[in-house]
């Protein structure tokens, strides 16, 4: 589906675009900078929003002047925004809804969901059948190769430019 423009897609784009956001890093950055090995801003937010450390994800520049929660909802809506699979992306209209908190219910489903469960499906496609009483059953999230795809596809298309 690359090149073809859909709200899903937008979602997905978002979704990096906020991790970005609270992050302060690239939606792809060297490991180190002599290796040639990469990781995704979803790769390594992802275990720290499992582990709920997500004072560690805030950019650093901000130095401490954030409020948790926000942040913490900031991350989790960027994270099920940019899962690989567009089917089990939110819509714009459930992401306004999110950011701007006017539903509870729905933000603690969105932190109950298997995919910020410890040991929960990862990007890479595990699905996270059997994580408890049918909750999140069927779930897949997976943006990372999403986020590499869409790198490789605007790199070929710049150089097609």
């Amino acid at each position: 589906m690359l090149g073809k423009a859909s709200e899903s897609c937008d979602v997905f784009s978002f979704g990096v675009t906020l991790l970005e956001l609270a992050s302060g890093r690239r939606p792809v950055e060297k490991l180190s900078p002599t290796a040639a090995a990469k990781q995704t801003v979803t790769e390594w937010a992802l275990p720290l929003a499992r582990a709920r450390r997500f004072g560690e994800i805030a950019d650093p520049k901000l130095g401490g002047g954030f409020v948790e929660e926000e942040l913490k909802r900031v991350v989790l809506v960027g994270l099920v925004c940019a899962q690989d699979r567009p089917e089990l992306r939110p819509t714009m209209s459930e992401v306004v809804q999110l950011l701007k908190g006017e539903s509870a219910e729905k933000l603690d489903s969105l932190e109950n969901d298997c995919l910020f469960k410890p040991g929960g499906g990862s990007f890479q496609g595990s699905d996270c059948v059997g994580e408890g009483e049918g909750e999140g059953e069927g779930r897949s999230p997976g943006a990372d190769g999403g986020i590499q795809e869409a790198v490789d596809s605007s790199e070929t298309v710049s150089s097609a430019s």
